[in-house]
């Protein structure tokens, strides 16, 4: 009888690869793509660092979902945040679905005609930038209840400043004192 775990192989036993999760899967899917351009040693570090990167990511999107009122106001893909009855969107791929974007041709475009670790590096920034996202928008989320860009104090204060700028606007010129006792007209300021 042949020792699978030997050659490495969990592809024998499907059960134990799907305990391991759909990650596991296209872990192991990667790995064989990037054994193209990479010795088998690099490709299984690599294809490890890709997938302990989207295990990071769908953690901070766990985070987020976890608060009830997420679901109340978005709806979430896997791909993206859509707020609920409104437009717009915010982007957040789940670690799942950036796994699944890896396609050999994807990964060939980092690969193919460059050095391997200059490759490695831009495939890593490259995914990275999803990461950053997903933190980003956990920490908008507990912070100020938003996953925009701007947190809510921010668009609050600015609201705020707008308002009170079109009431003084409306209210027309303001008639001041100087020190010497006289009045005068004083025009509020256009356009800003």
């Amino acid at each position: 009888m042949d020792n699978h775990f030997e050659k490495g192989s969990l592809q024998s036993f499907p059960a134990l690869s799907e305990a391991l999760g759909p990650h596991q899967k296209h872990r192991q899917r990667i790995e064989r793509e990037l054994s193209e351009f990479l010795s088998a040693q690099e490709a299984r570090e690599t294809a490890t660092c890709v997938y302990n990167l989207a295990i990071e990511i769908d953690e901070e999107i766990d985070k987020i979902l976890k608060d009830p009122w997420v679901r109340r106001l978005y709806e979430y893909d896997g791909k993206f945040f859509t707020p609920r009855g409104t437009w717009g969107f915010h982007v957040a791929f789940d670690g799942l679905q950036l796994l699944r974007s890896l396609s050999d041709s994807k990964l060939g475009a980092f690969f193919r005609g460059r050095e391997k670790h200059f490759a490695i590096r831009w495939l890593m920034k490259e995914l990275g930038t999803h990461a950053w996202v997903a933190k980003r928008l956990r920490m908008n989320w507990e912070e100020s209840h938003t996953l925009g860009l701007v947190p809510k104090k921010v668009l609050e204060a600015i609201i705020k400043e707008v308002l009170e700028r079109r009431r003084e606007a409306e209210a027309g010129p303001r008639q001041t004192c100087s020190r010497s006792g006289q009045y005068s007209r004083k025009e509020p300021l256009s356009g800003g």
